[in-house]
């Protein structure tokens, strides 16, 4: 038996409904494999074992925003659930388990936020009450109940986020290198390369496998030994790769021969990461070995494989070069595509692995890019964000942010990388619809949360400038590479880390991000 779901707008029952980036969400938060469709009026959960299951989907909360959220675990039964008093039910219940783990139940300056949160309470109290004699007076309630819930766990999440900064500042434990921007070889324009030079600790270099081995006998690595020569030069530590990534967009056309054959492509990867590693090992400070291995890639790898896939590769770069700092990169946190993809693997399963199988890494990279219509890329909320980095605390490895962005404006973007083809608007909105002081403000709140994680040594932006950008609007800089609202942001958030390692933000002086030894 599915779960099912009457769903509701404003208190009246609706009877069209589309569903979107929709998952079943198993134990643990794991998205897992179901089908999920509206259907006679009911939003419908189905899978074969008829066990209890969630469900997450895309959620206008009214002024505050539109979201991924998801519900409870469910059991079915005969008569259907509200969803909007089980998202409400859900987003409380993970508040509650939130301040468990942030050991905020009886802080002496939450009362505030704790009065708030039992206002919020009282609401789903009420909207349970009306069940099941008036569903649609039980909808409005649980509205209301979302709606507190969602300000209140923001707000417990910036709260968490000040008292761990002021323990962080006081103790000195903050990067010396701790603002990065990934720029685009090729690129050689002044203004484009001043802006990072004074702008930033560390450049993040990316070496696209597909553009610099397009053909098997063929190496095109001029664009980045150029931008590498001169980022030596300038003194600027540099973290490049990854050297491997195996989503489609960054595979060669010739690999594809090796589809099924997983020798083969270890081989190939082998040679590629040797001749990188090799080539550019005075120049660079730490290398992103690997990226995205554990999510939907261009080859269908086994779990065993892939675990195996990382150990070897980031072998290939310590045997290559022993003193070399490694990391292995996490893509799309929070997991959806394992929902879609049945030879994946979720990515905290992934992590524990990889940090409890003896890979001799230094670091996780996350990439924390979202608000654009591609699986993985919605939107999600600051006390969502700051949960699912909380998952790395356990891990004891550092964690690198080597990919954060978010659109500075809210339409298609002809010049970013998806050619115009991802609309912002279709994927939620972080408060309102996006604009560049948005973008600054997100930037804003995001770095404080992420570096209030004893954890996170250090950030990197995904673009710094709009010119083949990853996002609509990414960039730091405009087309005419003149800075935006957020590329101020970034120099005051820098100014104000540098304070707190004693620092001086004016000029980068050498060195790497820091990593242990």
């Amino acid at each position: 038996m599915p779960v099912r779901f009457e769903v509701y707008i404003s208190g009246e029952r609706v009877g069209q409904f589309t569903p979107v980036a929709a998952c079943a969400m198993g134990q643990e938060g794991v998205p897992i494999s179901g089908d999920i469709f509206f259907r006679d009026g009911l939003l419908t959960v189905s899978r074969p074992d008829a066990q209890a299951v969630g469900v997450c989907l895309l959620w206008d909360c009214g002024d505050y925003g539109s979201y991924v959220l998801e519900t409870t675990r469910l059991k079915p039964r005969d008569r259907p659930y509200v969803l909007n008093v089980e998202l409400a039910r859900g987003r409380l219940m993970r508040i509650l388990q939130k301040k468990e783990d942030w050991n905020l139940f009886d802080y002496p300056r939450a009362e505030k936020l704790a009065a708030r949160f039992r206002d919020a309470q009282l609401a789903l109290g009420d909207a349970l009450s009306k069940l099941p004699d008036d569903p649609a007076a039980a909808a409005i309630l649980g509205d209301e109940a979302l709606r507190l819930g969602m300000a209140v766990g923001d707000e417990l999440a910036v709260f968490h986020a000040e008292l761990l900064l002021g323990r962080r500042r006081t103790s000195g434990t903050v990067a010396r290198h701790i603002l990065g921007c990934r720029v685009e070889p090729g690129i050689d324009d002044r203004e484009y390369r001043e802006a990072l030079f004074a702008g930033f600790d560390y450049a993040v270099v990316p070496m696209n496998w597909r553009k610099i081995q397009p053909r098997e006998e063929e190496l095109v690595t001029k664009p980045i030994d150029e931008l590498l020569d001169t980022l030596v030069q300038k003194r600027m530590p540099v973290v490049a790769g990854p050297l491997v990534d195996l989503q489609e967009a960054n595979v060669p056309d010739w690999m594809f021969i090796w589809e099924h054959d997983y020798d083969t492509l270890r081989d190939l990867t082998y040679e590629h990461v040797q001749r990188m590693v090799q080539r550019y090992r005075k120049q660079v400070s730490v290398w992103n070995v690997v990226s995205g291995l554990h999510a939907h890639t261009a080859f269908s790898l086994t779990f065993e494989q892939i675990i195996e896939f990382t150990r070897l590769i980031v072998g290939q770069v310590k045997a290559a070069l022993p003193t070399a700092r490694t990391l292995v990169s996490i893509r799309q946190p929070f997991g959806e595509y394992h929902a879609r993809h049945r030879n994946t693997v979720p990515p905290m399963l992934y992590a524990e692995m990889v940090a409890q199988s003896g890979i001799p890494f230094e670091a996780f990279g996350v990439e924390l890019e979202m608000g654009v219509p591609t699986p993985g890329m919605f939107t999600r909320d600051l006390f969502q964000l700051s949960s699912v980095l909380d998952r790395f605390a356990t891990l004891g490895r550092p964690v690198f942010l080597t990919a954060m962005c978010v659109p500075g404006r809210n339409s298609p973007d002809p010049a970013d990388a998806s050619d115009g083809r991802l609309d912002p608007a279709a994927a939620g909105r972080w408060h309102r619809p996006w604009d560049e002081q948005l973008q600054a403000d997100w930037m804003d709140a995001v770095s404080k949360l992420a570096l209030s994680k004893p954890y996170v040594e250090s950030l990197a932006w995904s673009s710094l400038a709009d010119p083949g950008h990853s996002l609509p609007g990414g960039g730091l800089l405009d087309a005419k590479n003149k800075p935006k609202v957020a590329y101020r942001k970034a120099q005051e958030l820098r100014q104000l880390f540098h304070s707190w390692s004693g620092k001086r933000a004016a000029a980068t002086t050498g060195g790497a991000p820091q990593l242990p030894a």
